[in-house]
């Protein structure tokens, strides 16, 4: 009996064809490998060289902003030591007694600058001394009101000290009036020399 269903023909495989394909496919899959392995290796010295660049900018970095801080912690301390002695050297200059007038303008020769000391020297002290301080007996006490410094760098500092004066005589102490009251702005240049800062330069500004 002839059987009617007809069967579909697998279709035949050869081998050797099969073969090539499979080390075709094999090629190519280790084209690929090989073409990403050089790719890869490229991207590792750079990313190397970008990490080490961007470790460098920040130790940089790191650097300028610790020497700011010092810089800025100079600049401050500047300006206390500055303002301290300039406040100090002002209370000096206002503070005197005719009968020991000598003795209270001795800071001008261990706090001054040789520039200052040649503007004010013994002999133009002492000039004072015989023709105001002396004859009138002047007696003077000085306090600081208030003080604000200006900083040009570590060594040069400008100090504005507000200061209130009290001021007596032989006439007002004999007729037993008040005392004279001057409220003035002396501004001093101070510089520091072997470390201790000194005045170089001082400017009286008078207010009322």
């Amino acid at each position: 009996m002839t059987d009617d269903v007809e069967r579909t023909a697998e279709p035949a495989v050869d081998p050797d064809v099969a073969d090539t394909d499979a080390d075709a496919d094999a090629s190519a899959v280790e084209a690929v490998e090989a073409d990403a392995a050089p790719s890869a290796d490229r991207r590792w010295p750079i990313l190397c060289a970008v990490l080490a660049l961007l470790l460098i900018a920040a130790a940089v970095g790191c650097f300028y902003l610790a020497q700011d801080r010092s810089d800025l912690k100079d600049r401050v301390g500047a300006e206390s030591a500055a303002t301290e002695e300039a406040e100090r050297i002002v209370v000096a200059w206002l503070t005197y007694d005719y009968r020991t007038y000598a003795d209270d303008m001795a800071w001008v020769k261990t706090s001054s600058t040789e520039k200052f000391q040649d503007e004010y020297s013994p002999e133009a002290l002492e000039g004072l001394r015989e023709k105001m301080v002396g004859p009138q007996e002047l007696v003077s006490r000085g306090r600081v009101v208030n003080s604000a410094a200006t900083v040009k760098d570590t060594e040069h500092v400008r100090v504005l000290v507000f200061t209130d004066q009290t001021l007596t005589d032989k006439d007002i102490r004999a007729g037993g009036t008040d005392p004279l009251h001057a409220r003035s702005g002396v501004e001093l240049a101070m510089v520091q020399v072997d470390g201790k800062w000194l005045v170089d330069e001082m400017v009286q500004l008078q207010f009322q």
